[in-house]
């Protein structure tokens, strides 16, 4: 039987205690190996829960593991994820991979230098109902689509405050929505946008296969449950995927088991770190569009 892949947390916040930590230590694919956080009562709090290793900094961490987990702020994740991958490890990374598209360069040169493998947790690719919409639209001769998120998220609860305010559901969300857009249309050619990422915001991208889609994004809106929802249509068919309908825990048992994959090989994978880069590019250039 294979040994577990030995992942190291870098990260302690909600979403770290939410999401990586439980994924990890679920396995049998990996083994959450131990954590590190700027903040160390957070790292202590997170590694007593599940009885491994509290790191003092994170090179100790790094000696101590196969690979890395990074859940921290998209500020942060940069020269973290550097330092990894100088170090030799895969990298579980977050969306967005930075602020700006320089920054997620910096990620996934350093990741093609050192040869390791990686993948940035764009949580719906592993979703069935998401694969299966994204295989039946390679089959079509599609025209155009729309897509949007529309949350309440930044009105209360763990994820309205700090970064996600700051920069609204563009950043925050748009990763999601832009990469099955593009992943169903193809590349953009064109991007125009009105709004306020704060607030409420829409897109509108031309492909280079002639396509042409509508965007919409909001993480301040009164609405239960929140919405991820792509419909892409063409002449003779159309398709739809409510992203929200993947069932959870089997969405991130394939992320576990993608992630130990692309550790032990260094594999490419669909969502990895210069997918990261495209969707960075996607992002910086619909602020743009919002600016003019």
């Amino acid at each position: 039987m294979t040994a577990p892949v030995r992942v190291g947390l870098a990260g302690a916040g909600p979403w770290a205690r939410m999401v990586h930590a439980p994924l990890l230590a679920a396995g049998p694919e990996t083994e959450l190996a131990g954590v590190w956080s700027r903040t160390p009562e957070h790292a202590a709090a997170l590694a007593a829960d599940h009885g491994v290793a509290n790191y003092p900094s994170f090179d100790a961490l790094l000696d101590a593991v196969d690979a890395v987990a990074i859940a921290v702020v998209p500020s942060a994740q940069p020269d973290l994820a550097v330092r990894a991958a100088n170090a030799g490890k895969a990298l579980l990374l977050e969306k967005p991979l930075g602020l700006d598209v320089a920054a997620a360069r910096r990620i996934a040169d350093a990741v093609a230098e050192n040869g390791v493998g990686s993948i940035m947790l764009l949580t719906y690719r592993f979703a069935d109902v998401v694969r299966d919409f994204l295989a039946d639209v390679a089959t079509m001769n599609p025209t155009g689509g729309r897509a949007c998120f529309i949350s309440g998220a930044f009105l209360s609860g763990a994820f309205a405050g700090g970064w996600r305010l700051d920069q609204g559901a563009l950043l925050d969300v748009g990763p999601h929505v832009l990469d099955l857009v593009e992943a169903a249309l193809g590349p953009v050619a064109d991007i125009q946008g009105h709004g306020d990422p704060r607030q409420w915001v829409g897109l509108l991208l031309t492909h280079e296969n002639g396509a042409h889609s509508e965007v919409t994004l909001s993480c301040a809106s009164a609405i239960e449950p929140s919405r991820t929802e792509v419909e892409i249509y063409g002449r003779d068919c159309s398709a739809f995927v409510d992203a929200r309908a993947g069932a959870r825990a089997e969405s991130f048992a394939r992320v576990r088991a993608e992630f130990a994959e692309v550790a032990r090989t260094g594999a490419a994978h669909a969502c990895d770190a210069q997918r990261g880069v495209v969707i960075q590019t996607l992002i910086e250039r619909a602020t743009r569009a919002l600016d003019h």
